[in-house]
């Protein structure tokens, strides 16, 4: 398909024809009060109007209508119109091109159902175009996908964008976006299985979002994992905690060690790949280690952390860290809590 370019090259708009098609039939009273001192613009008005036989005229004159209007604010105005001209001419083979410029005006006035209706339409009814080397149909598909309320139909859009259009989009990014749609609908393994296809990968990066790759290995490790170091009471899991550090029972502090434990001072990330390097804690372990009894107050109805100290390292103050599992897919599980990590030296 041409481009708007190549098909005003190929189509010029001579001053003779201009006139003709402004004399057939002006549409001067349309014109909106900011853009009616353009005479051009009414002459374009015109032959979009009156190129009843001619699409690809009628397009090389919509198209700066539509970006002058637009520019000017008029986008009431642009939407009447192209409506209007889409009921006339409602086989148009560029009334894709026309839904997205009105479904771009109703996002711009924030009616967002009115766009996601001229979205669905484009789709139902016109051709896929080519515009600007650009897909309407993918640019309609991945603007319902973003915009809609409805998880399904936004996993709908995603794999057709995929089935549709593998070399022109990021199939990581879409397997990430249709996970999380599978998790509004709490269809778990659906979920599982995209982020499957996400790790596949590797050079997809999540905006706001560099860790989401390890975040995601974990999810799946804690997936398969047998979830056996998870308990349903904090306090227990603390109890148990500090029993083997009285105890120096290594073998007790392993077994609750989360499968993702991590060990990290307060500047590092999770994400760092050094902070799971194996570590044995009984090496550690000395007869004064001591703690405290009560939970730091950064600590929250998610997250507690316990100050300990005496550790045998150059670093003798740790922080051990727990945090309340958010597991939907067995309720039994979901709400428990994990010994996650431990954090050296003092929080700053």
């Amino acid at each position: 398909m041409p481009t708007m370019f190549d098909m005003t090259a190929k189509c010029p708009l001579t001053l003779l024809s201009i006139l003709f098609y402004a004399l057939l039939g002006s549409c001067s009273s349309e014109v909106p009060p900011s853009l009616s001192k353009d005479d051009n613009f009414t002459e374009l008005l015109a032959i979009a109007r009156n190129s009843t036989e001619n699409s690809a005229m009628r397009f090389i004159a919509l198209e700066p209508i539509i970006v002058r209007a637009r520019d000017a604010g008029e986008i009431a105005w642009l939407n009447r119109y192209l409506g209007d001209f889409l009921n006339s001419y409602p086989e148009d083979p560029y009334g894709a091109y026309y839904l997205t410029a009105m479904a771009e005006g109703a996002l711009e006035s924030e009616s967002k159902e009115l766009a996601l209706d001229y979205l669905r339409r484009l789709l139902k009814n016109y051709p896929d175009l080519e515009i600007g080397d650009k897909s309407i149909h993918l640019l309609a598909m991945d603007e319902i996908a973003r915009q809609t309320d409805n998880p399904r139909e936004a996993i709908l859009m995603r794999m057709r964008m995929g089935q549709r259009y593998p070399n022109r989009i990021d199939l990581g990014s879409n397997y990430f976006a249709m996970a999380g749609e599978h998790r509004k609908l709490g269809d778990w393994e659906a979920m599982y299985q995209a982020y499957k296809n996400f790790l596949k990968h590797t050079n997809t990066a999540i905006p706001g979002n560099s860790a989401a790759a390890k975040r995601i290995e974990a999810d799946l490790a804690f997936h398969k994992s047998d979830k056996t170091w998870t308990m349903e009471n904090l306090d227990n899991l603390v109890a148990a905690i500090k029993h083997g550090l009285r105890t120096q029972n290594g073998a007790l502090l392993r077994r609750y060690q989360a499968i993702d434990f991590f060990l990290m001072n307060w500047s590092q990330e999770t994400s760092d790949s050094f902070t799971h390097i194996p570590m044995t804690l009984e090496s550690f372990l000395t007869s004064t280690i001591s703690y405290r009894n009560e939970f730091e107050e950064f600590s929250s109805s998610n997250e507690a952390y316990l100050w300990t100290t005496g550790w045998t390292w150059r670093i003798p103050t740790w922080y051990l860290y727990f945090r309340r599992i958010d597991y939907p897919p067995d309720p039994e599980i979901n709400g428990r809590w994990e010994w996650a990590g431990i954090y050296f030296g003092e929080r700053i």
